[in-house]
């Protein structure tokens, strides 16, 4: 059995009480940075959470195995294009690093450039703090500035669209121009 394929195993089949003991924090005084070669893709669940992340067995040049921890899978499903990693690739990944006692090099990556797609750069997480980069941020920005300008508009129109029918109820007339043509517009 590969390696890559009993941490998997061992991973998945262990309680998750056991391993949400084992996962400590995003530690900055641990940060590191390597180069790898990518060896698995995996989705694993979180013990901790319970959420689904991205995951990815990667051996260093000196042939040791890590488990690096991207970033969530619907983040990674959001953006398939910069999260599509293939066995074989070669990524320069840097993070914090922590041991467990199913694996003995977890990266929590703050970032990983995929050397092998034109050095594409993922930021994940905040390499100072471990803050994933993914928390409150909206994951098409553009998207969500036309949507509030969209209901601003709406709000200031339906504003004025309430000031003109009152003022035409109201019978007050402040215009220059009659009624009639000012309705004509």
């Amino acid at each position: 059995m590969r390696p890559a394929a009993f941490f998997l195993a061992v991973f998945i089949l262990l309680p998750c009480s056991v391993a949400a003991q084992m996962m400590p924090p995003y530690n900055p005084l641990t940060f590191m940075q390597f180069a790898a070669k990518v060896e698995s893709v995996n989705t694993l669940r979180n013990p901790k959470s319970g959420g689904i992340g991205l995951h990815l067995f990667a051996r260093d040049l000196f042939s040791n195995l890590y488990l690096i921890h991207v970033c969530p899978q619907w983040y990674a499903d959001n953006h398939p294009e910069q999260f599509a990693f293939k066995p074989g690739e070669q990524i320069i990944v840097s993070g914090s690093r922590f041991a467990t006692g199913l694996t003995p090099n977890n990266i929590l990556a703050a970032t990983v450039v995929n050397c092998s797609r034109n050095y594409l750069e993922l930021r994940v997480r905040n390499p100072q703090t471990g803050g994933a980069l993914w928390n409150n941020q909206p994951d098409n920005l553009l998207e969500r500035i036309t949507e509030i300008q969209r209901k601003l508009f709406s709000q200031q129109s339906q504003l004025l669209r309430r000031q003109v029918k009152d003022k035409i109820m109201s019978g007050a007339n402040d215009s220059p121009f009659p009624l009639s043509a000012q309705m004509a517009h």
